[in-house]
């Protein structure tokens, strides 16, 4: 479990839903990689998020609303445990996230299969009569 110090992302990322984490702490989760990041501290509290790279090995960027759900301010050290998430669990965090540049094309998605497998079924009704 690594302890790192806990920052701020810049401002041209506010709002996004990322953690930036150098490579060696993101146990084997590749970049855009999805994964719940657990408070060791308080293991009640977690998210979900994208894990992004960065140059600073002593160091833990994420958004305020992250820092929230983890129950962490900037200026401390977070000691926490990484776990990726699978296709349900992206999925999950696709369509839950609070971020409406994700969530609306994510909903607009599901609603397109849906709406196709009903064409196809009603396709397949069709020619069977």
């Amino acid at each position: 479990m690594p302890q790192l110090n806990v920052k701020g992302l810049d401002r041209s990322e506010w709002g996004n839903s990322i953690v930036r984490l150098h490579q060696s702490h993101r146990s084997g989760i590749g970049r855009y990689g999805v994964a719940r990041i657990i408070n060791s501290a308080d293991r009640s509290r977690s998210c979900d998020a994208v894990l992004l790279g960065h140059d600073d090995e002593n160091t833990i960027y994420m958004a305020f609303d992250t820092r929230q759900a983890l129950g962490i301010d900037k200026g401390q050290r977070l000691s926490f445990e990484l776990t990726e998430l699978g296709w349900l669990g992206k999925l999950r965090w696709y369509l839950k996230t609070p971020d409406p540049r994700i969530y609306i094309p994510a909903w607009l998605a599901v609603w397109s299969v849906v709406l196709g497998l009903l064409g196809f079924l009603l396709g397949v009704v069709a020619l069977l009569k």
